[in-house]
């Protein structure tokens, strides 16, 4: 059917046109509008890209994966805990959407806003299809993205592709959030592209450093397990000083997994002119990972906190708790003996000194600093400093932590009340080990001694 120029259907090509921008969001409705016929499909189509959503993290809870069976594992199960949890239909769909980028290249403009879960292989495949390889030349052309929401859930480490990524992504970015675990080059590359002035949300959601050897290969569980540092004082050590993070640039040594905090302390080094809206949230503390990336968060926290005292109005941090923490205080009172002992004089007393180490630092960030714009400080997940007691030989005058929570101005006692348990397991490196002759083998043993 013909009509007037700037006629679409009997209506104003005007009047369609803020139709559909007011259906942005709404993807099934601008799907089917694009039906009606090809003048609307080829205007709908670039509103229908302005807000593009192909994940799986932020589905919530999932009762039907939920095993009371399987205590403080499977007893509660969220959409972000793993990429097994994915519908079937987001890969296909996250392909076919890879497919019209790539046939279409100058479409990549209309997207403003992406959600993505990275999964990279469907259920029951082991190798990468043609068109995932299109992956990283499909983001590179995006642009226009001002708001980012990106996930990595994968266990492929076998494939080099995926910790191929360009040096640049993303570079209209102001709103920011980054969720799972992944390699510090994929970080890196939003990082540095972005105009960090205009950023005005930072989100790092349980986000945590997948771990790389020198070579840049994933780490796997065995060499993490083997050479994590677990013997730290939180209250007083560094963690991952600037000397030990420029020998991690610069591959001369090891990148061990746990809470990324490369984000932060590459962004308090620039001008944060913009930044208004803060979270984090950490999952809960194991003793079985490098707990020098913990202490290092805890610093690189309240640093930025300091860094953009001058625009923030909204902060929100939240510590996952284990749930064993939450069992009447006897951490689980299914275990054998031996387990109890080791819960109540080891891990409860070290997660008692990582949680009060942390706001040791926090506290006087909010305290010292003037914040102009703050009107909002949300903490949660702190319970534990009601009734937990220090493994260390000689802890800090308790009384410390509660002299800074009283002459904190944005906190009240009562956010130690709340609790924030959390059942996602720490992501510990992968599950392969690097196939190397002996002597790269005992090359590699010296720098992780070094690590």
């Amino acid at each position: 059917m013909h009509h007037p120029s700037g006629v679409e259907n009997g209506l104003p090509a005007e009047i369609v046109q803020l139709i559909f921008e007011n259906l942005v969001g709404d993807t099934k409705t601008l799907a089917d509008v694009g039906l009606v016929c090809r003048s609307w499909r080829a205007l709908s189509l670039r509103f229908l890209l302005q807000d593009v959503d192909l994940s799986s993290h932020n589905m919530g809870r999932l009762p039907e994966y939920e095993q009371y069976s399987f205590r403080f594992f499977r007893e509660v199960v969220m959409a972000d805990y793993s990429d097994q949890y994915r519908p079937h239909n987001l890969v296909p769909r996250q392909r076919a959407f890879l497919r019209l980028m790539t046939d279409r290249p100058e479409l990549a403009v209309h997207v403003k806003a992406l959600t993505w879960t990275l999964v990279w292989l469907d259920f029951e495949e082991t190798e990468l299809t043609d068109i995932d390889l299109r992956t990283w030349d499909v983001f590179g052309r995006m642009q226009n993205v001002a708001r980012l929401d990106l996930a990595s859930l994968h266990d492929v480490s076998y494939q080099p592709y995926i910790r191929q990524n360009p040096a640049r992504l993303f570079p209209a970015v102001t709103d920011l959030r980054l969720v799972g675990w992944m390699h510090r080059g994929l970080v890196k590359a939003i990082l540095t592209s972005l105009d960090a002035s205009k950023l005005s949300c930072l989100k790092l959601d349980h986000l945590q450093d997948e771990g790389a050897l020198p070579n840049g290969e994933p780490m796997p569980m065995d060499i993490v397990a083997n050479y994590s540092y677990h013997q730290v004082d939180p209250y007083v050590d560094e963690g991952i000083d600037e000397k030990l993070w420029a020998r991690q640039e610069r591959g001369d040594a090891g990148i061990f997994p746990g809470p990324m905090w490369y984000p932060l302390r590459f962004l308090r080094q620039r001008r944060l002119a913009s930044m208004a809206h803060l979270e984090i949230r950490l999952g809960p503390f194991t003793e079985n990972l490098d707990l020098r990336n913990d202490v290092t968060m805890f610093r690189e926290i309240a640093e930025f906190i300091r860094s953009a005292k001058d625009t923030l109005e909204t902060i929100s941090i939240g510590l996952g708790e284990h749930p064993a923490l939450h069992d009447d205080g006897e951490g689980g009172t299914h275990q054998c003996g031996t387990a109890r002992i080791r819960f109540l004089h080891i891990f409860r007393p070290l997660y008692f000194d990582l949680t009060s180490a942390f706001l040791h630092r926090l506290l006087p960030a909010l305290t010292e600093e003037r914040f102009p714009r703050l009107t909002q400080v949300n903490l949660k997940g702190f319970r534990i400093i009601r009734d937990g007691t220090s493994l260390l030989a000689v802890p800090p005058d308790p009384d410390l932590t509660w002299e800074f929570i009283r002459n904190c101005p944005f906190v009240e006692e009562g956010f130690t009340e709340t609790a924030n348990v959390d059942y996602r397991q720490p992501f510990s490196g992968y599950d392969y080990y690097p196939d190397m002759d002996k002597d790269k083998i005992d090359e590699l043993d010296a720098i992780m001694e070094e690590s």
